[in-house]
């Protein structure tokens, strides 16, 4: 429920920010051939003549029905370009959380269960150098090294299978599932791997942490004593208990993780919903833009309840 009423609440804000921009239809304004009968047609269509109130209950409306309106920009409906964007989208943002924090459990884990080697050194530096450089560099610098200088993956987009017939002939012909897998998977790797670089070293950091205080803790001494195993100790007894603030991070991060993964999209033109958002401001497509941001908005909160319940499954204390 309370997702429900933040969703509402954003949609509202959303209406708000693009009501003080100005009309939606004043990107067709600069058209010198449009006449002021197609301009009135549209402004009764919207809606725009109508009380400020009356618009966002139809605002309101529209959205939580997914009935966007057409995009000035595109040319086309805005669902069509959500549904088309959104799974891309997902395919990045989720599999990046996913590799992310898998990554940040098991590193963290093991440099503080192998505190003071030289591998605890090596994965802090690496983290705090990946962690401290922008975004937009770590992307420059995969697309001119892996792309651009030598050129393992495809410099944009989310398919191309001329990229694929020229450097991947052993992924079959064009259309069948291995050659359809290896398009989608050349085209998304790189800002993939942008955004588990940019975002894994606080999970890294943050759990390795955690180990550190929960091994100081009274039940691992007690753990030790009945005469468990080193691996049973750490992975049944340390480990689950020093994932719950990184669930936690989980949460808050994702905000942070969907903005990031917009402005990757920008720079590795992946046509995803952080694409198309850039797109919709540029252009002064509200229509688009505030789909767009709606979606991100529904994706943020639905990852934050998925935490949540995450959270309430590691911490028998926690209750729904």
């Amino acid at each position: 429920m309370q997702g429900v009423i933040t969703i509402f609440v954003v949609t509202i804000i959303i209406f708000i920010l693009f009501q003080a921009s100005g009309s939606p239809l004043n990107a067709l304004r600069v058209n010198p051939n449009l006449n002021q009968a197609t301009l009135q047609y549209y402004i009764e269509l919207f809606g725009l003549d109508q009380p400020w109130y009356v618009q966002l209950y139809r605002y309101i409306v529209n959205m939580f029905t997914f009935n966007f309106g057409p995009s000035l920009s595109q040319g086309r409906p805005v669902s069509s370009i959500v549904s088309e964007a959104l799974p891309r989208t997902l395919f990045l943002f989720g599999g990046a959380v996913i590799i992310e924090y898998a990554l940040g459990v098991f590193v963290g884990r093991y440099i503080a269960w192998k505190r003071g080697r030289f591998s605890e050194g090596t994965a802090i530096l690496t983290s705090l150098f990946f962690y401290n450089m922008p975004s937009f560099w770590i992307a420059l610098i995969l697309l001119f090294a892996f792309a651009f200088e030598f050129p393992i993956f495809p410099l944009n987009g989310f398919t191309g299978p001329d990229f694929v017939v020229t450097h991947y002939p052993w992924a079959g012909e064009p259309g069948s599932l291995l050659f359809n897998l290896v398009d989608i998977v050349s085209h998304s790797f790189l800002p993939m791997l942008a955004l588990v670089l940019i975002t894994a070293a606080g999970s890294i950091l943050l759990m390795q942490t955690s180990m550190l205080e929960v091994m100081g803790e009274d039940f691992i001494l007690t753990a030790r004593a009945k005469g468990l195993s080193e691996r049973a100790v750490r992975r049944r007894h340390a480990a689950r208990n020093a994932y719950l603030p990184v669930v936690t991070s989980l949460a808050i991060s994702l905000g942070f993780v969907v903005g990031g993964a917009i402005i990757l999209e920008g720079i590795f033109n992946y046509k995803g919903l952080g694409t198309y958002l850039l797109i919709g401001i540029f252009n002064h497509d509200q229509f688009l833009a505030g789909a767009v941001l709606f979606m991100i908005s529904v994706l943020v909160i639905s990852g934050n309840i998925v935490a949540d319940i995450l959270y309430g499954w590691l911490d028998p204390r926690v209750r729904f």
